[in-house]
Order: structure tokens, then sequence, then C-alpha cells
């Protein structure tokens, strides 16, 4: 299986759940944005990579998503909580 170059899993995970943050304004879940918007502002043409980090996210509970493959994407509590900590799992 070939995998692009990028920055580490958590990393871009990371980046990601700062991206919905920005994009929503930083208003409450569940404020929706686009995962088109999102991967604009990622900077990134792997779409696959967004998509893979958006469904572990999802698995993780810091996002809800919205179709398959995603259109949209909506940041949690717990994501928000996470971000908060810098990232650092307890």
């Amino acid at each position: 299986m070939m995998v692009a170059q990028s920055p580490n899993p958590a990393q871009f995970i990371s980046s990601l759940l700062t991206a919905v943050r920005e994009l929503t304004g930083h208003r409450p879940p569940p404020t929706w944005t686009h995962v088109d918007k999102l991967q604009h502002n990622l900077a990134t043409g792997n779409r696959d990579a967004v998509d893979a980090a958006i469904r572990v996210a999802v698995g993780r509970g810091w996002l809800r998503s919205d179709g398959d493959p995603p259109s949209s994407v909506t940041i949690t509590v717990e994501g928000i909580r996470l971000l908060e900590q810098g990232g650092q799992k307890p």
C-alpha cells in the first residue's frame, strides 16, 4: 500500500481539528463546515488523507461527520477539550 508523505497522523488530526474550529468561528458544537473548505484550509490535495483523518477523529469522538465519504463535519465538545489540552492525552 502506498502512503503519501505527510506529517505524522496525530499532528495531522490536530491540524484538522484546529481547522474545523477556525472554520466554524469557534462557535459551540454542532456548527458544521464543508470538508472541501477544510481540505482547502489544510492546503492539501490529498482528499483520501483528509477523509481518513476524519474517520479516525469521528471514531475517537472528536468530530461528527455527515455522509460517506464525509461532506461536512463538526467538532464535538471532546474535540474542543482535546485542543484546549494541547492535544495531550490524559
